[in-house]
């Protein structure tokens, strides 16, 4: 019991030396990390790729979370991470191209799909107050 202990005194006393929160502190008390603000919107997209077998395809999607550097995407074509799309806002018709950064199964039918841009243009979201999107402390970089 003792090297238990020992190892968790050792984890701690590392995870303080690196700045790491220490304690019992859970998930909700921890800081964001993100460099950018996000919102909670529901944006209908259309969404145009390329499929495993390289034959391409459009489809209507849903982005339910967006910040500056991307989005949490709701779509039904499986895609994969690295593969890059063409999302077009249905309510501006603006346009912007991305890459997939993470693929998650919501259902059997429905895939959560994290996009990233090359570069942080919140104007594609038509966010109402877009001053309050400053970049803060770079750590966490996925969606």
């Amino acid at each position: 019991m003792s090297r238990i202990y020992e190892a968790l005194r050792t984890a701690e006393a590392t995870r303080s030396a690196h700045g790491a929160p220490t304690g019992n502190r859970g998930v909700m008390d921890m800081t964001e990390q993100r460099r950018f603000k996000r919102w909670e919107l529901d944006v209908p997209l259309t969404v145009y790729g390329r499929g495993s077998s390289g034959s391409p395809f459009y489809q209507e999607a849903q982005a339910i979370n967006v910040s500056a550097e991307g989005a949490l995407i709701r779509m039904h074509s499986p895609v994969c991470e690295g593969q890059e799309l063409l999302l077009i806002n249905n309510y501006s018709s603006k346009e912007q191209i991305c890459r997939v950064v993470r693929v998650r199964s919501s259902d059997a039918e429905m895939n959560e799909v994290g996009v990233k841009f090359p570069a942080p243009n919140l104007e594609f979201w038509n966010v109402p107050d877009a001053s309050c999107d400053s970049p803060e402390e770079p750590v966490d970089e996925g969606f």
